[in-house]
């Protein structure tokens, strides 16, 4: 038994190592949804070879072999289709475009405007108005492209798809009635028109109405 189960983790192993240089070389930044099934189908394997006593080692190996095989020609497949490709990898999507908010692509890929934050963070961009397009590449991740190299600002999101973040104006020690009357100075009158509002000890308010945004779908990867 012990035998057997440590010669399918052997086989196993190097079955994988096998499988994966057959894909080819990837950075961890890299892998897409579809190289993820692919792991998650091969290490399936695996584990039903090893507490399966009626799955020999043989069986495990031509299992590896057709797997490795499937992953293969789609690889190859991909390669050669571009069109195939985007349907079946997905393709980036273009957030912010010439320091616009895109709503259709964010909206398509189920984004808050918390979440954008959070992404431009990782990016060294503690405020929208540094950026200059900032794109959300396959693998998940935001590539970004600011307006200039200035220092960084760091801001409150204060009003998040027209609902008032009442929680950051406490942490600032700011209300309400300070909000309505700020946002009113800049002409607009209604927080419910404002897709996105952040503010800053620096530079003061940045605002993005509905109106402001854009609904458009951009090709980058031709």
């Amino acid at each position: 038994m012990f035998i057997g189960i440590a010669s399918k983790l052997i086989i196993g192993f190097f079955a994988l190592m096998i499988v994966m240089r057959a894909i080819g070389k990837k950075a961890l930044s890299e892998i897409t949804p579809f190289d993820i099934i692919y792991s998650f189908v091969l290490g399936g394997i695996v584990e039903e070879s090893i507490y399966d006593d009626q799955i020999h080692a043989l069986h495990m190996l031509f299992a590896f072999l057709v797997w490795g095989v499937i992953i293969y020609i789609v690889e190859s497949l991909l390669q050669r289709r571009d069109s195939l490709t985007r349907k079946m990898k997905g393709r980036s999507s273009v957030l912010i475009f010439n320091g616009e908010l895109n709503m259709k692509e964010i909206k398509d890929n189920h984004i808050e405007m918390e979440q954008l934050r959070s992404m431009l963070r990782t990016q060294n961009c503690f405020s929208l108005k540094e950026v200059q397009y900032a794109v959300m590449e396959i693998n998940g991740q935001v590539s970004v492209m600011k307006k200039d190299e200035q220092h960084p600002i760091f801001s409150y999101l204060l009003i998040d798809e027209g609902v008032i973040e009442k929680k950051t104006l406490i942490s600032i020690g700011k209300d309400i009635k300070w909000l309505y009357e700020e946002i009113a100075k800049l002409n607009h009158l209604s927080t419910e028109d404002i897709v996105y509002a952040e503010w800053s000890n620096e530079e003061g308010f940045y605002i993005k109405t509905y109106e402001d945004s854009i609904e458009e779908q951009y090709e980058i990867d031709g």
